[in-house]
Protein backbone atom coordinates (compact mmCIF):
# COMPACT_ATOMS: atom_id res chain seq x y z
CA UNK A 1 0.00 0.00 0.00
CA UNK A 2 2.85 2.38 0.83
CA UNK A 3 4.39 1.77 -2.60
CA UNK A 4 1.10 2.57 -4.30
CA UNK A 5 0.86 5.82 -2.32
CA UNK A 6 4.44 6.71 -3.22
CA UNK A 7 3.71 5.97 -6.86
CA UNK A 8 0.67 8.25 -6.84
CA UNK A 9 2.67 11.01 -5.16
CA UNK A 10 5.59 10.71 -7.57
CA UNK A 11 3.43 10.49 -10.66
CA UNK A 12 1.37 13.43 -9.43
CA UNK A 13 4.44 15.64 -9.36
CA UNK A 14 4.62 15.76 -13.10
CA UNK A 15 1.13 17.11 -13.44
CA UNK A 16 1.92 19.79 -10.92
CA UNK A 17 2.21 23.49 -11.46
CA UNK A 18 5.09 25.41 -10.07
CA UNK A 19 3.75 28.39 -8.10
CA UNK A 20 5.35 30.86 -10.47
CA UNK A 21 3.95 29.09 -13.51
CA UNK A 22 0.40 28.48 -12.31
CA UNK A 23 -1.16 30.41 -15.16
CA UNK A 24 0.97 28.72 -17.82
CA UNK A 25 -0.06 25.12 -17.23
CA UNK A 26 -3.84 25.27 -16.91
CA UNK A 27 -4.23 21.58 -17.88
CA UNK A 28 -2.71 20.47 -14.59
CA UNK A 29 -4.82 20.34 -11.46
CA UNK A 30 -2.40 19.40 -8.68
CA UNK A 31 0.01 21.64 -6.86
CA UNK A 32 3.15 19.72 -5.91
CA UNK A 33 6.56 21.05 -4.99
CA UNK A 34 9.04 20.30 -7.74
CA UNK A 35 12.74 21.06 -7.79
CA UNK A 36 15.12 22.18 -10.49
CA UNK A 37 14.60 22.97 -14.12
CA UNK A 38 11.58 20.68 -14.24
CA UNK A 39 9.61 23.64 -12.87
CA UNK A 40 10.46 25.76 -15.91
CA UNK A 41 8.71 25.85 -19.26
CA UNK A 42 9.73 23.86 -22.29
CA UNK A 43 10.57 27.15 -24.01
CA UNK A 44 13.05 27.91 -21.23
CA UNK A 45 14.61 24.45 -21.55
CA UNK A 46 15.00 24.80 -25.32
CA UNK A 47 16.24 28.41 -25.19
CA UNK A 48 19.97 27.80 -24.71
CA UNK A 49 22.58 25.06 -24.62
CA UNK A 50 23.13 25.68 -20.90
CA UNK A 51 19.42 25.29 -20.12
CA UNK A 52 19.24 22.25 -22.37
CA UNK A 53 22.13 20.57 -20.54
CA UNK A 54 20.53 21.30 -17.19
CA UNK A 55 17.26 19.86 -18.47
CA UNK A 56 18.89 16.69 -19.80
CA UNK A 57 20.28 15.90 -16.37
CA UNK A 58 16.90 16.65 -14.77
CA UNK A 59 15.01 14.48 -17.28
CA UNK A 60 17.39 11.53 -16.76
CA UNK A 61 16.90 11.73 -12.99
CA UNK A 62 13.15 12.18 -13.24
CA UNK A 63 12.79 9.31 -15.70
CA UNK A 64 14.94 7.09 -13.48
CA UNK A 65 12.77 7.99 -10.51
CA UNK A 66 9.64 7.02 -12.42
CA UNK A 67 11.25 3.71 -13.35
CA UNK A 68 12.28 3.12 -9.75
CA UNK A 69 8.74 3.62 -8.49
CA UNK A 70 7.37 1.47 -11.32
CA UNK A 71 9.74 -1.36 -10.41
CA UNK A 72 9.00 -1.05 -6.70
CA UNK A 73 5.28 -1.24 -7.37
CA UNK A 74 5.64 -4.14 -9.82
CA UNK A 75 4.64 -2.10 -12.87
CA UNK A 76 6.31 -1.94 -16.26
CA UNK A 77 9.34 0.31 -16.50
CA UNK A 78 10.23 2.38 -19.51
CA UNK A 79 12.79 0.63 -21.68
CA UNK A 80 13.50 3.79 -23.70
CA UNK A 81 17.08 4.63 -24.54
CA UNK A 82 18.49 7.97 -23.43
CA UNK A 83 18.19 9.29 -26.98
CA UNK A 84 14.58 8.12 -27.30
CA UNK A 85 13.52 9.67 -24.01
CA UNK A 86 15.07 13.05 -24.81
CA UNK A 87 13.62 12.99 -28.33
CA UNK A 88 10.17 12.24 -26.91
CA UNK A 89 10.38 15.11 -24.42
CA UNK A 90 11.64 17.43 -27.18
CA UNK A 91 8.67 16.50 -29.36
CA UNK A 92 6.22 17.37 -26.60
CA UNK A 93 8.09 20.59 -25.80
CA UNK A 94 8.25 21.79 -29.39
CA UNK A 95 4.53 21.15 -29.75
CA UNK A 96 3.71 22.92 -26.45
CA UNK A 97 6.53 25.33 -25.51
CA UNK A 98 4.57 26.87 -22.61
CA UNK A 99 4.20 23.49 -20.92
CA UNK A 100 6.16 22.82 -17.74
CA UNK A 101 9.13 20.52 -18.43
CA UNK A 102 8.03 18.06 -15.73
CA UNK A 103 4.61 17.66 -17.36
CA UNK A 104 6.23 17.24 -20.78
CA UNK A 105 8.58 14.57 -19.42
CA UNK A 106 5.67 12.76 -17.81
CA UNK A 107 3.70 12.80 -21.09
CA UNK A 108 6.74 11.49 -22.95
CA UNK A 109 7.22 8.73 -20.37
CA UNK A 110 3.60 7.62 -20.72
CA UNK A 111 3.72 7.82 -24.54
CA UNK A 112 6.87 5.71 -24.80
CA UNK A 113 5.50 3.13 -22.36
CA UNK A 114 2.46 2.64 -24.58
CA UNK A 115 4.62 1.52 -27.47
Amino acid sequence: MLMRILLVILLSTVTAKHAAAASIESKDKLSVNLAGVGTKTCAYWLSSQEHRSEGLVWIYGFWSGLNYVAAASQQDQSKATSNAMIAAVETVCKREPSRILAAAAWSAYIDLNRQ
